[in-house]
């Protein structure tokens, strides 16, 4: 029978296949320093150690990608690639036979990570003893259209200052429709700071130089400190009944035995001459060795805890919490979190090298389903942690468990429980101490303050925690006797300690404190106090004895003029104006529950604050009814047309939403919709306007604003907090008004506004509404609390910013619609009329 040999060699499209692979900015970055890392190993291993083991990140920023311009650079100080070494990891599936040592494994992770940046990457290298470097370049779009593997390998000068390493550069970002489209903005717009953070928590224990491994690794010019875990010493312990003492940090170094594995696949020998797998015979004793450390942090934390786990000096897992913390039932295979268990906060920390058990070809997990990775974690905390499903006679020493049963609750404050507290007087005992300060130690540990970075300080308030301060004993200034607390007369001498003068303007000699006459004059010293009495018509006070207020003449006792049991004696219901049973439904597609609207209508003006003009309503709340006391006769009906019908649907609309706070925020549950549900149900018909008419006032009113505030203050602030879709509609913006978006940082400081939507300047007003009164763009002044006090002063600022956020809310949403509704128009009239009143 005739055989024929079929060529099943993968096309380029492999390589780009490759790169729709989900993984995180991050773990792309990882991927190359991993590589830098390993050179630096390999050099050790050819005894050609690198005297420095940097390696220099260089990540463009935004405005450059959005441009289609930048690179990514990753350069190494190691000893430099061959032309074979640049092409084995240039090729897809490519391993070396050193499985354990090196941080890289698959011999996928380069392709997916530079493919996954940019279609283009470039690899230059040079070694010490040549005299040129080799340029390599792969370019996925042209692999793909030529249909070959083959990237051409060129001699170049070396660059300046590469006297021997490696450069890797990614450039020319993948087109918008591609489905890579936007992962090199997620890693442009990452804040540096926070982008050093995470590689400095990665990459701690060689950025710490806690192994053979040390390196130096630095982002835009920039150094990457290594993330260190705020613990307690091993010096410091709690003491438990049944384990006596626990140390808060206790170390682990244990060898669980060895293994004969392939040098080509990492396959266990078991005890063969050759590999299971492959069939070959070279191999390598592997250690299965678990060191580290586990320990109670300082302070505890919804998020912040958990143990790091480490391959190789590389953190694969931060914070782990399931497999240290949920138990899995070995029968029932239930699932049950055992840490915290008494509340949300844990502190329970730990950094443990596992360099032996495998990792998934991301390296985002270890293997779990592994024999090594079951006796790991056997040995570090072994089954549940609870000792009431342990078997019985059987005790679980191991060291997470250990810490769980000397740390799990945080209760007694001080060393009971070893947690920072202070003293309370009043309870007569420990209380935790504040957040704020927790805070502010934490942050002195990172600036590694002396008795902050280390616990002497924080010890301290262990330490005292239950100890009361000592009370000082008051001393006689006669006869330097010491008497006890609060006493009035010196027991030595009989001198008064704590006295007062005798209220007789005759006598005025010293008497005790408690006297209740005086022993010189038989003055009483309890006479009829008359106290000073507050105003509610205009919410003065006055001194005692006046009869009327000083400010307003109201007698004293006066109800306020706008109260509701005032309003109801100067009113008469309005049937006509009043509505039953009005439900609506909500965002989630519930309904509200049904309300009653009760309207009276008052003879005179309401006065709700003393000088200050009438107002159209005031509204009584009670469990599913409103209670709407209306003027009729005030000016914002009978001069601008509007119907009290639209004011008293508001205030509904405004009674069910604060009554839904879980709907806050959610498309359609905002004031202006639910006002027009109801009016719809309670008041029929309304007034009818030209919706193009409102709607080109409403645009200019916006223009009027935003010519107000292009160098209004906070200004700069708003825009770095400005979401990425607001960011990025303006950038459209700006380019469709031939705007160079060069010019964008000087116009951060508020030139930028002209730019942003409606919505945006509505949200700026609502952030920073200070500078907008007293001329700026309004003219009404903003509430001074120098002039009415910090109280009145507050509240007053809360409801005027209220009400011109909600005109401005309703004007920005009546612009998205295409055909509003004719209740919408009115009240986007309403509000546009009366902002345009208010304008400077």
């Amino acid at each position: 029978m005739a055989h024929k040999l079929l060529d099943i060699t993968p096309t380029p499209d492999v390589l780009v296949a490759l790169t729709r692979t989900p993984i995180t900015p991050l773990d792309a970055l990882s991927e190359l320093i991993d590589n830098a890392i390993d050179s630096f190993h390999a050099a050790e291993i050819a005894g050609e150690s690198s005297p420095v083991r940097h390696v220099v990140i260089e990540v463009p920023g935004l405005s450059k990608v959005e441009r289609s311009e930048g690179v990514i650079r990753v350069r190494d100080t190691g000893p430099g690639l061959t032309e074979q070494h640049i092409a084995n990891a240039m090729r897809a599936g490519y391993t070396s036979k050193n499985h354990f040592d090196n941080l890289g494994l698959f011999g996928m992770g380069f392709n997916i990570a530079t493919g996954k940046l940019g279609k283009v990457t470039q690899v230059i290298s040079a070694r010490a003893g040549d005299a040129h470097a080799v340029r390599v370049t792969l370019d996925l779009p042209e692999l793909v259209r030529s249909g070959t593997f083959e990237v051409t390998a060129e001699e170049i000068e070396k660059p300046p200052g590469l006297e021997h390493g490696t450069i890797v550069e990614i450039r020319g970002w993948w087109p918008n429709g591609d489905a890579n489209h936007g992962f090199i903005r997620e890693v442009a717009r990452m804040p540096k700071a926070t982008l050093r953070d995470r590689i400095g928590r990665r990459y701690a224990t060689m950025l710490r130089g806690d192994s053979e491994r040390g390196i130096r690794i630095t982002v835009n010019g920039e150094l990457c400190r290594a993330f260190e875990h705020c613990v307690w010493s091993d010096k410091r312990f709690v003491e438990r009944s049944k384990y006596g003492k626990i140390p808060a940090l206790i170390r682990i170094d244990k060898e669980l035995g060895r293994s004969r594995r392939c040098l080509y696949d990492g396959v266990d020998f078991r005890g063969a001459s050759s590999c299971p797998r492959c069939g070959r015979t070279e191999s390598r004793e592997i250690p299965q060795r678990v060191h580290g450390w586990v320990g109670i942090q300082r302070f505890d934390d919804k998020d912040d805890y958990g143990i790091d786990l480490v391959r190789n000096g590389r953190a694969i897992r931060t914070d782990e919490k399931e497999a240290f913390f949920v138990h899995v039932d070995p029968v029932s295979g239930k699932s049950e979190r055992e840490y915290p268990i008494d509340g949300q906060y844990g502190r329970i920390v730990g950094e443990i090298h596992l360099d032996h058990v495998p990792v998934d070809f991301q390296k985002q997990n270890f293997q779990t389903a592994t024999e090594e990775w079951a006796s790991a974690i056997a040995l570090l905390r072994q089954g549940s942690l609870l000792p009431s499903k342990w078997p019985e006679g059987h005790t679980n020493d191991s060291p997470v468990s250990l810490l769980y049963q000397g740390y799990r609750r945080v209760r007694n404050f001080g060393r009971a429980d070893m947690y920072m507290g202070v003293y309370n007087s009043a309870k007569q005992k420990a209380e935790r101490i504040p957040r704020d300060t927790e805070k502010d130690f934490y942050r002195r540990f990172l600036q590694r303050q002396p008795g902050y970075y280390d616990d002497a300080r924080w010890w301290e308030f262990v330490e005292q925690a239950n100890e009361p301060p000592i009370e000082e004993l008051p001393e006689c200034p006669t006869c330097m006797f010491q008497n006890v607390k609060d006493a009035e007369t010196c027991i030595g001498c009989g001198d008064v300690l704590i006295g007062r003068s005798c209220l007789n303007a005759d006598c005025r000699r010293m008497i005790l404190r408690s006297a209740a006459t005086c022993p010189h004059c038989d003055a009483d010293q309890n006479p009829e106090v008359r106290f000073p009495w507050h105003c509610a018509v205009c919410q003065a006070d006055n001194k005692p004895g006046e009869d009327r207020c000083e400010t307003c003449g109201s007698p004293e006792g006066s109800p306020h003029p706008a109260s509701t049991d005032v309003l109801r004696e100067r009113s008469e219901i309005a049937p006509n104006l009043g509505a039953r049973t009005l439900v609506v439904t909500l965002g989630n597609g519930k309904q509200s529950s049904p309300l009653d609207v009760t309207v009276h209508a008052v003879y005179q003006p309401i006065i709700a604050s003393y000088g200050r003009p009438p107002v159209p309503l005031v509204t009584q709340i009670r469990p599913g009814m409103l209670i709407v006391f209306v003027d009729l006769t005030h000016p914002v009906f009978a001069s601008s047309g509007l119907r009290p019908e639209y004011l008293i649907a508001g205030e509904a609309a405004q009674y069910i939403y604060q009554l839904h706070p879980e709907m806050h925020g959610k498309p359609g549950h905002n004031v202006a919709v639910l006002t027009t549900d109801l009016l719809m149900q309670g008041w029929g018909d309304a007034v009818t306007d030209n919706p193009d008419t409102v709607r080109e006032e409403i645009r200019q009113l916006f223009n009027d604003i935003i010519g107000r505030i292009l160098d209004a203050p906070n200004a700069s602030d708003f825009y770095d907090e400005l979401p990425e879709a607001e960011q990025l509609a303006m950038a459209k913006e700006m380019i469709s008004a031939g705007v160079d978006l060069a010019e964008l940082g000087t116009l951060k400081k508020g030139g930028y506004l002209k730019y942003c939507s409606r919505d945006a300047i509505t949200d700026f007003f609502g952030k920073y509404p200070v500078s907008w009164f007293g001329g700026r763009v309004w003219s009404d002044p903003w509430p001074s609390e120098a002039e009415l006090g910090m109280v009145v002063a507050g509240k007053l600022q809360d409801d005027l910013q209220l009400k011109y956020l909600r005109c401005l809310q309703d004007c920005a949403s009546y612009l998205r619609y295409e055909q509003p509704e004719q209740l919408l128009v009115v009240r986007a009239r309403a509000a546009v009329q009366f902002l345009s009143s208010k304008l400077s």
